[in-house]
């Protein structure tokens, strides 16, 4: 005889694991009142499903929405940024589009990661190999910098790759715009690596004309990776010398 309470269960265990189609009438010649509630679970199932169709169709309206208006903000930063005579406006608007350009390579990600089912995390080597891939195309006229990046593989919250994304685009920015005027050749790397102690580190490397600092200056880029190291709850520093090159780092605690 059927454990039938083993197989209500196993319906109830169905449900809460999203697993709708699992749900089938296996009490058919249960007692009624057990037959009954199988059937009351059945049409649970039936409901909740219909709801997840409903809430997935949505949220696919929204991410194409807000992928859509984030494209439409860079365009008119672009377009506003090439009627531009003054180089400081030009360079303004191009690091603003690079933010908004990074908000939604990280806006797509998490879509897409929702829509797999998958945990609410993305590994940060296929996050800087997509940024390596906006960074390339945005200064394609640039050809005299070489430009690489390395990442080791961490999976990383979905909450933590916001800050860490737009970090890096301070840090190329700022390099490309700064480090090598008049057509200077040089390279800028851009690495990612995990320590076994648990230490995280992005770093922004070229080997430009370098500055002067006392690390006083609150220039609104260092303000900026200020507060995405203090998202991350980590730390960063910028060091350079005239004719040495810039070190723009990031540490911070993963785990």
């Amino acid at each position: 005889m059927p454990d039938w309470i083993a197989v209500l269960r196993a319906q109830v265990a169905a449900i809460a694991a999203g697993q709708y189609a699992d749900v089938t009438a296996n009490c058919a010649h249960a007692p009624d009142e057990l037959t009954e509630l199988c059937g009351d679970l059945e049409r649970l199932a039936e409901i909740l499903a219909e709801r997840d169709k409903v809430r997935a169709s949505l949220a696919l309206e929204v991410h194409h929405r807000v992928k859509n208006n984030l494209q439409i903000v860079a365009s008119l930063l672009s377009l506003q940024a090439g009627r531009s005579d003054s180089p400081a406006v030009q360079e303004a608007l191009v690091q603003t589009r690079e933010r908004i350009e990074a908000l939604a390579l990280v806006q797509r990600a998490i879509y897409v990661q929702a829509n797999d089912g998958g945990q609410p995390s993305l590994d940060v080597a296929n996050l800087i190999q997509e940024l390596c891939g906006q960074f390339r195309r945005t200064h394609s006229g640039r050809s005299e910098v070489a430009f690489s990046c390395k990442s080791a593989s961490l999976l990383v919250p979905l909450d933590s790759a916001l800050p860490l994304a737009l970090f890096a685009v301070e840090a190329v920015t700022n390099a490309y715009a700064y480090a090598f005027p008049d057509r200077r050749t040089g390279s800028i790397r851009l690495r990612f690596t995990v320590s076994k102690a648990g230490l995280a580190r992005l770093s922004v490397v070229d080997d430009g004309i370098g500055f002067a600092t006392d690390g006083s200056a609150r220039t609104t880029g260092r303000l900026l990776m200020g507060g995405f190291a203090d998202q991350l709850q980590g730390r960063f520093k910028i060091t350079s010398r005239p004719s040495g090159g810039t070190t723009a780092q990031l540490d911070y605690p993963v785990g």
